[in-house]
């Protein structure tokens, strides 16, 4: 009877043994990013493992053996999941075909109109984006007489004047409006929200092999909370990323958000770099390939969550100032001049902040690198990134998204172990001139502050990128 239980215990420890190994090698060739030469080591290691258990076990240290495998499927089993959460992470950042948009129902105060049944037969204005869904959206509550236009800013103008009595504005034209017109939440109220869910236009081009061509990546933080699953949302961050991994060089582009451009498909009104993240992630990508005359491969769009959570999960971060202030985004938040320990709320207050300094948009810049390369840093110590692993990628779960393909940058990271390159960093920024404009977001009526852009450093950037990108 010891002798049955004492097979059968064997054979129970075999199978645990075996389990591990079958789950850890599913997921690390699902996942690909180890180089060959990392595995051949690995699968060597774990075969003279085994051989030395099945020795222990043959000359009767049993015991000895049990221990060994329980300890070798706990840590391939650990490594696993290690490996498990890298994947489904890289899939949840993927973009979706769809994105979903939250519209408003918005009237004057002055008005009885409490909810949407009170503009039944009244007029209703909106833009011509999106006009079929959103009046199938509403028709579902009431009869009304449609008003189009293509000009955002006269919506308001409209309302103001009696001429309708509502609009219908998604959320990222609401958060516009209530910014440059200060009497805007005074004089109206919501009365109204839906969802729509929209198909996202993706023309951003991909057809590089990215551990072998040069190849650029638009950086986007959008001014947003929560889940990034807009593509609606000013750009407030606009940073191309221009890698060669032939020559190991990465130049980082700073385009301030109130840079005075032309939006890629528009003609006559210039309009703020920031607006175009209104009109979709491909609006900004394609104003920019515009403007510098380069073609943008991929993007990354990140949002304010994405910096708060991640600098808390890490333990918060060090950051030097040259001033001290008050943030103007969080009263709360004390930048002292020197070294400040930031948490998370204080590192997005800090990269938000251009009242502050004489240069506004351009030293903002400055302070947003100093805030990405403090991360950087921080992640990069062993003992941060192998503690906080998994934290950090449930914490960037759901504000983080790219279009960058998931086969890319399991390569990408596989060329980096492979090669183990030493990156060459380089920061530039445009500048520009403070002035105030109209937009052809907001129309005609509204003299908005814009930045004309510096065109001696356009150039000089224009220039930087295509050295970067023809280098071999």
């Amino acid at each position: 009877m010891k002798k049955v239980l004492s097979k059968i215990l064997a054979i129970l420890f075999f199978i645990l043994y075996l389990i591990s190994l079958f789950i850890f090698s599913y997921y690390i060739f699902k996942l690909n990013v180890l180089p060959l030469k990392y595995l051949i080591i690995g699968y060597i290691v774990y075969a003279i493992i085994s051989i030395i258990i099945l020795i222990l076990y043959i000359k009767k240290h049993k015991i000895i053996s049990y221990i060994l495998i329980v300890i070798v499927s706990i840590i391939v089993l650990l490594l696993s999941i290690y490996f498990k959460n890298t994947y489904n992470f890289l899939k949840n950042v993927q973009s979706s075909k769809y994105a979903t948009i939250t519209y408003q129902v918005i009237t004057l105060k002055s008005n009885n109109y409490n909810r949407i049944e009170d503009l039944n037969n009244k007029k209703i204005a909106y833009l011509e984006d999106n006009k079929d869904d959103i009046k199938n959206a509403l028709n579902q509550k009431i009869n009304y007489e449609e008003i189009t236009s293509n000009e955002f800013g006269q919506l308001q103008n409209n309302l103001y004047n009696s001429e309708i009595d509502g609009i219908c504005i998604e959320d990222s034209y609401l958060k516009l409006i209530r910014e440059e017109v200060e009497d805007f939440d005074e004089k109206t109220k919501s009365i109204y929200s839906f969802d729509l869910k929209i198909k996202v236009s993706n023309n951003v081009s991909d057809n590089v092999e990215i551990t072998k061509d040069p190849f650029i990546v638009y950086i986007s933080g959008i001014d947003q909370y929560g889940k990034v699953s807009s593509v609606r949302g000013r750009s407030d961050v606009n940073i191309l990323v221009v890698i060669n991994p032939i020559t190991h060089h990465i130049l980082l582009v700073n385009t301030p958000r109130d840079y005075y451009v032309q939006l890629y498909g528009t003609t006559g009104i210039r309009d703020k770099l920031t607006h175009a993240g209104i009109y979709g992630i491909d609006k900004s990508v394609k104003t920019l390939e515009q403007f510098y005359d380069i073609n943008i491969n991929n993007y990354l769009r990140v949002n304010f969550d994405t910096v708060i959570k991640v600098v808390d999960v890490i333990g918060g971060i060090d950051i030097y100032s040259d001033k001290s202030f008050i943030p103007h985004t969080n009263k709360s938040v004390s930048v002292k001049k020197g070294w400040n320990h930031f948490d998370g709320d204080a590192a997005l207050a800090y990269s938000r902040e251009r009242y502050t300094y004489i240069n506004g948009d351009n030293h903002r810049g400055q302070n947003q690198q100093q805030v990405i390369t403090a991360i950087i840093n921080k992640v990069s110590k062993s003992s941060v990134l192998i503690s906080k692993y998994n934290d950090i990628l449930n914490t960037l779960n759901g504000s983080f998204q790219t279009d960058i393909k998931t086969e890319d940058i399991t390569a990408f990271i596989k060329y980096q172990l492979t090669s183990m390159p030493t990156w060459q960093i380089e920061s530039i920024q445009v500048t520009g001139f403070d002035s105030r404009n109209y937009t052809y977001s907001m129309g005609s009526n509204w003299l908005l502050y814009v930045m004309e852009p510096n065109e001696k450093s356009v150039n000089n950037a224009k220039e930087k990128i295509n050295n970067i990108l023809s280098e071999r």
